[in-house]
């Protein structure tokens, strides 16, 4: 859709920068492009090197496609601007790209009978998060693979378990990167060769895992001695000690194997908090 005809951009704040840009630049036949003020609208087409300054929101009327980027502050604004003149949006897809404006900003355009979809960054390298209905959404993920990425559609009502999901793979990972770091300096390796040891063995972690999944599990067929794992741990402080036993045995649970072992981890830390 976007390939073969002309689409249309409201924008403000770093267009350029955000994903609006990255598009305009990738597609070509950018037309109008509407911003809270002339002067704004002239400053986002020349630095995309693309598209035609409106001096009216009524340019995009021609157009099926509409970006919209915007930055909180000035939503309001841009609001403002397409009701103050006749547009038809029904039938057109408007798409939200790389920023969250309130949920009455997507009710505004689906009352005058627009299609309405959203792609943003989700943190997860060469995927975008997609998210709409009807010809909004299929536009939405044509265009995330016409940048050379992937998208993730998530069904509503499983929001929060992709939340869950980035915050394990991201800001909880890291403290645990970090202290197996530490522990590798304390063995007596120079700061920047435990760098080195500590992100090559998270790195090849995971590589198995993308290979072989749960089956990459250190002790997947054989059980460890619950001395050899009370031994290994001894030599780290708490309060990670505590917290590594936790996720050993959460890895016991989820895998599903080898009961023995994990009621005696348990034992170890009821024992613990007794």
């Amino acid at each position: 859709m976007a390939s073969q005809a002309e689409y249309g951009l409201i924008g403000a704040g770093a267009v350029s920068a955000s994903l609006a840009g990255r598009l305009a630049a990738r597609m070509g036949g950018l037309g109008p492009v509407v911003g809270v003020s002339y002067r704004v609208a002239s400053r986002i087409a020349n630095t995309l090197r693309s598209g035609t300054a409106a001096k009216s929101s009524a340019a995009l009327d021609p157009v099926r496609l509409v970006l919209f980027h915007s930055p909180p502050e000035q939503v309001d604004a841009l609001i403002e601007s397409l009701s103050s003149v006749e547009i038809s949006w029904a039938g057109k897809c408007v798409l939200i790209l790389d920023c969250d404006p309130p949920e009455s900003v997507a009710e505004w355009f689906t009352m005058r009978g627009a299609s309405v979809g959203w792609v943003r960054n989700c943190g997860v390298p060469g995927r975008l998060r997609v998210d709409g209905t009807g010809q909004a959404l299929v536009v939405a993920q044509r265009l995330v693979r016409d940048l050379g990425m992937k998208p993730i559609e998530i069904p509503d009502g499983a929001q929060k378990h992709f939340e869950a999901a980035l915050l394990l793979g991201t800001a909880a990972l890291t403290p645990l990167l970090d202290q197996a770091v530490d522990l590798l300096r304390r063995s007596g390796m120079r700061d920047t060769e435990a760098v080195a040891v500590g992100t090559a063995l998270f790195e090849q972690t995971v590589r198995n895992y993308g290979y072989s999944g749960r089956q990459s599990w250190a002790w997947y067929n054989r059980a460890p001695e619950p001395e050899t794992i009370s031994g290994q741990i001894e030599g780290t402080p708490e309060p990670l000690a505590s917290i590594v036993r936790n996720l050993l045995l959460v890895g016991f649970d989820s895998v599903d194997r080898h009961p023995e072992t994990a009621r005696a981890l348990k034992k170890e830390i009821q024992a613990e908090t007794a």
